[in-house]
């Protein structure tokens, strides 16, 4: 990996928006596609709205935002426990929530889930052409800021 981010971030809504606006600014900062980039910026906040809403009694949640040439790889665990074994969700074209699976599914390339006794593991991963990708993808060199 190019980058690799750990956070760790208090179950409350409102850094579900830090952590896209984290996950997009590395991405958008590094030449990473734009599609690529909202692709991530919505998958994340989805599996971090998940977190918030689902963890348990643990007060925070962990996040992996790994950034290489040609993907980035996200992993968010929580300490709660997770859909239930065998659980499928219903489809109800006309719920306001309960659609999550099914959009990140559409979103990335590359979905897990792990459910240990006392945390779930949600990893993703997101793909576009690397030649595209770096810290200088299309720009000229830049001096650090003091």
């Amino acid at each position: 990996m190019l980058v690799t981010v750990h956070l760790s971030l208090p179950r409350d809504a409102q850094y579900v928006g830090v952590m896209r606006g984290v996950a997009g600014s590395l991405l958008e900062k590094a030449g990473v596609p734009r599609e690529a980039v909202d692709d991530v910026e919505l998958a994340v906040s989805e599996v971090c709205a998940n977190a918030v809403n689902h963890a348990g009694p643990s007060t925070t949640y962990d996040v992996v935002l790994g950034l290489d040439e040609d993907r980035c790889e996200v992993e968010v665990v929580d300490r709660g426990p997770g859909m239930p074994v065998g659980r499928e969700p219903e489809l109800d074209v006309l719920r306001e929530s309960g659609r999550g699976l099914d959009l990140l599914t559409a979103l990335v390339d590359d979905l897990q889930f792990t459910r240990h006794a006392d945390s779930t593991r949600v990893r993703f991963t997101k793909g576009w052409p690397s030649e595209r990708v770096g810290p200088r993808a299309g720009k000229a060199p830049t001096r650090p800021r003091a």
